[in-house]
């Protein structure tokens, strides 16, 4: 069908399509029928957005595990538009593409010179890449611009290891991950993690299709995304079925999550309850499934919970322990890994307002904040390990301003935060993955575009995200996706965005991200010193010196003092 035969909701952020559109769309048959997609004569590609994966999860499908899809149909289908978000608190971002309960989608991008096969041939097949979006498990959606999946596939053409990349949605808050003895009782726990395998076992028995090859399959996740990575990697104690074979994690552990139970959990269900008038049933699980979704949704607002809202939970099943005790036991996918944080991955979690001024305000938070637990002596410990000096604060290598609007101590308590949900825990899950697989481990270190983070534009002074902020959260998002917009318009950023890109496609390739080849720098695995090494990040220019390799033994004693105490957050 052509273009102008097609009935289009018109998007702005769709603009990169319609740059690129021929009269011709592709078609894929799949195990439950034909899909005709978009073929983007700019990029010499094929997509097919917006594909079920499973089936409404409204009604009776509602905080119920995924359900696979049981019909099939003749003719063809429209895969042009991707699917809508799952429901969170934040329509106005993430809503772009309507926002229900129907919404476990997948969206493929392909070159155009594989072939799409309506029986799965002999022909050569081409490595598999699974973007799992973030948003702290309560927001997002695989739409946004950010993710836009295009220029990476273009990337691993032009370097001659082609790819198939796609991304999926998933439940989030409470639609995917509430909890209770119902919940519990009902075998219907983790439901946002249920989700990522049923996307995976449908790329196992349909990518095929498109030529992809499923026994190459990468699972890519940023923060809550990189949570999932990791909790996926431990799922079922490390059994992956074969729906995927390296894991590359940005900014997020397994162990960065909370893994709250019942007693957090109960009186948020029962109050969701009362206010659905569901108290009076026998089965108020399932009087939740037959309320409307406008009636329910007000009520399941992440926001309205309090603390952190909504995370995975340690059920016994899909998630048997807390992540810890499964990576110190072993008892994780044995498969390569690359992984990483940025440099100052604490200021995106530091409180705001200025508040922590004075030793008294910095252990007062340390010590009541949510998801700490830390006894007094512990708390008065990590003071000891992160002084009030802001030479060794955070971000990272600003001497002596301590960013005084932003607290006095701001610099201080951004470092512990930092450490506790990002360096230290990536710190323990490297030593232990480069125990039985390759484990290539990074320190992003250059500060990002303005335009190329997530953060409002008031935030942002000038070209670059404000130095306060320094290389933050999500930093390294634009580089990886080689995104022009997002990257920046300076050389030094587009020549770094070349290398990262071309690194995380051969570790997709083959499970290093090096290739002698390209001229890239050499990355060593993690155990080829005692200490641990990481390839920095960084640019070769605007302030940085290019990438290099270090010991990992950056604030060493604070960082190994945070894993010894990650169990009292209930990690």
């Amino acid at each position: 069908m052509s273009m102008s035969a097609r009935a289009w909701k018109w998007n702005p952020s769709l603009t990169w399509f319609f740059a690129g559109l021929v009269a011709t769309d592709p078609l894929v048959t799949v195990l439950n029928g034909t899909y005709s997609g978009l073929h983007l004569a700019n990029f010499d590609q094929d997509v097919f957005l917006g594909i079920p994966y499973a089936q409404d999860t409204g009604g009776l499908n509602r905080f119920r595990i995924p359900q696979s899809l049981d019909t099939k149909w003749n003719g063809t289908k429209p895969a042009i538009e991707y699917g809508p978000s799952c429901p969170d608190h934040n329509p106005t971002a993430d809503g772009a593409y309507g926002m229900s309960e129907d919404c476990l989608s997948i969206n493929i991008v392909k070159p155009s010179s594989l072939s799409t096969y309506s029986t799965y041939s002999n022909s050569t097949k081409v490595p598999v890449l699974l973007w799992i979006h973030g948003g702290s498990y309560q927001v997002g959606t695989s739409a946004l611009p950010n993710y836009n999946l295009t220029y990476l596939v273009e990337r691993s053409v032009a370097i001659g290891k082609p790819i198939i990349a796609a991304s999926i949605n998933y439940r989030k808050g409470g639609w995917g991950m509430m909890y209770s003895r119902e919940i519990q009782g009902s075998g219907n726990t983790n439901l946002a993690l249920r989700d990522m395998r049923k996307g995976l076992a449908w790329i196992s028995e349909n990518i095929g299709a498109f030529g992809g090859d499923k026994d190459t399959v990468t699972i890519w996740g940023e923060s809550a995304g990189s949570f999932a990575v990791g909790q996926l990697v431990m799922s079922y104690g490390g059994r992956t079925d074969g729906l995927f074979h390296r894991s590359i994690q940005e900014s997020g552990s397994a162990a960065t999550a909370w893994y709250n139970g019942s007693d957090w959990y109960q009186p948020i269900y029962d109050k969701i309850v009362s206010q659905t008038n569901c108290t009076d049933y026998p089965d108020t699980l399932e009087c939740l499934r037959t309320i409307p979704y406008s009636t329910i949704y007000p009520f399941m607002d992440s926001t309205k919970v309090g603390g952190p809202g909504f995370y995975p939970t340690v059920d016994g099943d899909i998630m048997p322990n807390y992540p810890t005790e499964l990576l110190h036991s072993g008892r994780f996918a044995h498969v390569p890994h690359l992984y990483g944080s940025n440099t100052d991955e604490g200021t995106d979690n530091a409180p705001p307002g200025g508040i922590i001024n004075t030793d008294d305000d910095l252990y007062n938070y340390v010590h009541g904040s949510t998801g700490y637990s830390f006894p007094s002596s512990v708390v008065r410990k990590i003071m000891e390990l992160y002084p009030d000096d802001p030479t060794v604060g955070i971000p990272a290598n600003t001497g002596t301003e301590r960013f005084a609007e932003q607290g006095y101590q701001y610099k201080r308590i951004a470092a512990i935060i930092g450490d506790t949900f990002y360096h230290a825990p990536r710190l323990d899950d490297a030593r232990h993955y480069s125990k039985y697989s390759p484990t290539y481990i990074y320190r992003f270190n250059t500060r990002p575009f303005a335009n190329g983070t997530n953060a409002t534009s008031t935030d942002y002074v000038g070209a670059l995200a404000p130095i306060y902020k320094g290389v933050q959260h999500f930093s390294e998002v634009a580089f990886v996706f080689s995104n022009p917009k997002y990257v920046g318009p300076w050389p030094e950023y587009q020549e770094l965005s070349r290398q990262m890109s071309a690194q995380w496609i051969n570790f997709v390739y083959g499970g290093s991200p090096n290739d002698k080849a390209t001229g890239l720098p050499n990355w060593p695995k993690y155990n080829d010193g005692a200490r641990g090494l990481n390839m920095v990040l960084q640019a070769q220019g605007r302030g940085y010196n290019g990438s290099f390799v270090e010991e990992d033994t950056w604030r060493l004693a604070g960082r190994e003092y945070l894993t010894k105490w990650a169990r009292r957050r209930h990690v």
